[in-house]
C-alpha cells in the first residue's frame, strides 16, 4: 500500500505534561510524511495552550478536535476526529505513549490493505515517568547501552523490544493481546465499521470491539515487532463500567457484527 502520508489521532484528556512528551517524540520521528489529529475528550485550557504553543515550527500539522467534559467519551471524539481526516492511512494511538523515532516509518512501510498492525509497548515507572515531566527536553534515539541501563535502574520493564528491527508477524484473526497504544489500519476500514461504538461508556474494551468489528469485516491482524511505544506510568481509569462493556464486547463476537452500533453514521444524523 505504502501510503504517500498517513493520520497519526492522539488521544487525549488533561494530561499536558504527557501530551508534550509525545509530541516530542513526533517531532523526532525519521518520517515526517503524516499529519496529527489531537482527540480531545474535554480537556481545559492548559493542553490548548500546549498544543497552539507546539504547533508553532512543528515539523507536520497538528489539528486539535475537542468535546466538552461530559466523562469519559474517548469513542465519541474518535468518531468526530475520523470525520476530519483526509490521509488514505490512520495510525490511532494514545496520549501517554511516546513513539521511537521510527513508529511513523515503520507503520507507513508495512501499511496494506487486507490487515491492520498491532503495536506493542514497554511499560515505564513512576519514578522515571515523573522525572521525564520535569525535564524541559527529551531525546528518544539513545543507544542499546543507554537503554540497559534504564533496565537495571527499574525505569521500564522491557529490553529486547527497543533494538528488533521492525518487522511483521504472520496474519492472524487472534482478538487476545489487542492494546491501544499504537493500530493502524486503512482509514476507509474505519470508515466501512462505523468507527468506534459509542455504545461503551466508561472506561475499556471500546478498542477491543474495535479490533474485532476489523476482524470481522475480513482483515487480518498483523503484529508490529520492534519500535514499541513508551508508555507513561499513571493510576488506572475508574474500571465501574468493565462488566457491562465486557458484556457488549461478547455480544459483538457472538454476532460476528462488522459495524459499531452506535458509531460514524449515527453521529452524522445528530448533526442533522
Amino acid at each position: 500500500m505504502n501510503p504517500a502520508t498517513l493520520a497519526v489521532v492522539i488521544s487525549t484528556y488533561n494530561a499536558p505534561d504527557f501530551l508534550r512528551l509525545v509530541l516530542e517524540g513526533y517531532r523526532q520521528q525519521r518520517d515526517l510524511n503524516f499529519v496529527i489529529y489531537i482527540a480531545d475528550d474535554g480537556s481545559g485550557a492548559e493542553t490548548s495552550a500546549l498544543i497552539d504553543r507546539i504547533k508553532v515550527g512543528f515539523p507536520v500539522p497538528i489539528h486539535h478536535i475537542w468535546q466538552h467534559d461530559d466523562g469519559f467519551r474517548k469513542a465519541r471524539i474518535h468518531n468526530e476526529t475520523i470525520r476530519k481526516i483526509r490521509e488514505p492511512y490512520t495510525l490511532l494511538t494514545d496520549g501517554d505513549c511516546i513513539p521511537m523515532p521510527d513508529m511513523v516509518s515503520a507503520h507507513r512501510r508495512f501499511a496494506g490493505h487486507s490487515y491492520f498492525i498491532s503495536g506493542s509497548r514497554i511499560l515505564l515507572s513512576k519514578r522515571w515517568t515523573e522525572m521525564l515531566c520535569s525535564q524541559p527536553q527529551l531525546k528518544t534515539s539513545r543507544s542499546i547501552f543507554w537503554w540497559l541501563k534504564q533496565k537495571l535502574k527499574g525505569n521500564i520493564n522491557r529490553l529486547i523490544p527497543l533494538h528488533l528491527k521492525p518487522y511483521l508477524t504472520k496474519p492472524s484473526e487472534k482478538l487476545a493481546g489487542i492494546r491501544g497504544c499504537h493500530l493502524s489500519c486503512p482509514t476507509q476500514s474505519l470508515i466501512t465499521i462505523n468507527g468506534f461504538d459509542e455504545s461503551f461508556e466508561g472506561w475499556g474494551r471500546e478498542d477491543s470491539d474495535l479490533t474485532a468489528r476489523l476482524l470481522h469485516a475480513g482483515l487480518k491482524r498483523r503484529n508490529l515487532r520492534g519500535t514499541p511505544v513508551l508508555h507513561l506510568w499513571h493510576r488506572e481509569f475508574s474500571r465501574n463500567r468493565l462488566e457491562e462493556n465486557d458484556a457488549m464486547l461478547q455480544a459483538c463476537l457472538n454476532e460476528s457484527r462488522i459495524e459499531a452500533v452506535h458509531g460514524l453514521k449515527q453521529l452524522g444524523e445528530a448533526d442533522e
